[in-house]
């Protein structure tokens, strides 16, 4: 193509045809004709390149893109710099135009294996966008690799000649742009992390949309757009696998000892709810039983109550009656009884009036049929006085 024929450094001879062509125009400024030159000028180098077979011709292939570039500064040959998207053969003026094309089509940059291709003693450059495996330091100190990790990615066609200013022409993009810029940005986001953290799936699933977002925003303006990138998991050192392995079997035996609290918990919440449920309708059976035997109580109160008011009504007016009649009876005995103590005060005043000897024979009345019941022996020597049977008291009896 013509861009890998595009000869730089001091003895470009376009620079010295422009060299010249400056000069002549100095010099040609004080004739007449002078606007005439540069258009027979022009017109006799075409004519000269035609006839010498060197005419200015490049294809355009499908998935690429051109760029003409006016190497003379003048406005005859063009703007400074055009980008033709269109395929087919695209004509140039040579010593005056440079035209480099790009391959605009889907890239994908590996990061596989220890060292990168074309490393080796067989002295083949480097193959584009094959690398070595992406290494990374985490924040631990600990490193992590991964197996092979790809980077899609596109180039902005309107932006080719930004791309060739920016990266350089041809492939140079893709190891001067993409690999540099994508090396730096995975290795500082996932160098963030622990081996534990990068090890956790959410975790350098976040990384990689962290990565892409931030390898866009670098390179996007420069007509780079990185599409997606595919990270798999990272590789450890042995210890560090088998400590990883570890951990994780740890944590899912945490969680299944969680969830298997968790549902001894719902067990023992749900058993304490039958529990509860079930006590509270015993609880309210009693309730119901309690207040219907408290209601039978109340109304065996009740009934009682009736029962002790009626019987107590009848045992007051019964007592009053018996204390009524018991009254009367009181006064007729204490009417009689008062006869009777005035009959006997009577008697006794007559007795009295009568003198000793009737008193006396009122005692001997009463004494002495009493006298004959009783049979005694004197336990002393009877004395000689003379018994005086008044002294003798007398015995209750019939």
């Amino acid at each position: 193509m013509a861009g890998d024929n595009d000869p730089r450094g001091g003895d470009d001879p376009t620079d010295k045809l422009r060299q010249q062509l400056e000069e002549r125009l100095k010099q040609s400024k004080g004739f007449r004709f002078s606007r005439w030159i540069l258009p027979v000028l022009a017109l006799l180098v075409v004519m000269f390149g035609l006839g010498s077979g060197g005419a200015g011709l490049v294809e355009i292939e499908p998935g690429e893109v051109a760029v003409i570039y006016n190497t003379t500064g003048l406005s005859l040959f063009g703007a400074e710099r055009r980008v033709i998207r269109e395929q087919g053969t695209v004509s140039y003026v040579p010593w005056f135009q440079r035209v480099e094309t790009l391959d605009i089509r889907p890239q994908i940059l590996t990061m596989e294996g220890d060292r990168d291709p074309g490393d080796d003693k067989s002295g083949e450059g480097r193959a584009p966008n094959k690398v070595r495996r992406l290494t990374v330091r985490a924040n631990d100190g600990s490193n992590f690799w991964f197996g092979k990790l790809e980077i899609h990615y596109q180039l902005d066609p309107a932006k080719a000649d930004v791309i060739i200013e920016t990266h350089g022409s041809g492939d140079a993009y893709k190891s001067r742009a993409v690999l540099t810029h994508s090396r730096e940005i995975l290795r500082d986001e996932f160098g963030r992390y622990s081996f534990l953290q990068a090890a956790d799936p959410s975790t350098y699933s976040k990384a990689t949309s962290l990565s892409k977002n931030t390898l866009n925003a670098r390179l996007k303006p420069t007509g780079i757009e990185i599409s997606q990138i595919l990270t798999p998991k990272p590789s450890f050192d042995q210890k560090v696998e088998t400590a990883i392995k570890d951990r994780q079997t740890a944590e899912q035996a945490v969680l299944v000892n969680a969830k298997q609290r968790e549902r001894l918990v719902k067990e023992k919440d749900r058993k304490i709810q039958e529990i509860r449920e079930s006590k509270n309708a015993e609880f309210q059976t009693l309730l119901a039983e309690l207040a219907a035997q408290q209601q039978q109580a109340q109304n065996q109160l009740v009934s009682v109550q009736r029962e002790a008011d009626k019987y107590s009504i009848g045992r007051v007016a019964e007592g009053k009656a018996v204390h009524a009649e018991k009254t009367t009876r009181a006064a007729a005995a204490a009417e009689a009884a008062r006869e009777r103590a005035q009959g006997l005060a009577a008697k006794i005043n007559s007795v009295g009036a009568a003198g000793p000897d009737v008193l006396n024979l009122e005692i001997a009345k009463s004494v002495f049929p009493q006298l004959e019941k009783i049979s005694a022996v004197p336990f002393a020597r009877p004395v000689s006085t003379a018994l005086d049977v008044r002294q003798v008291p007398a015995v209750k009896g019939e």
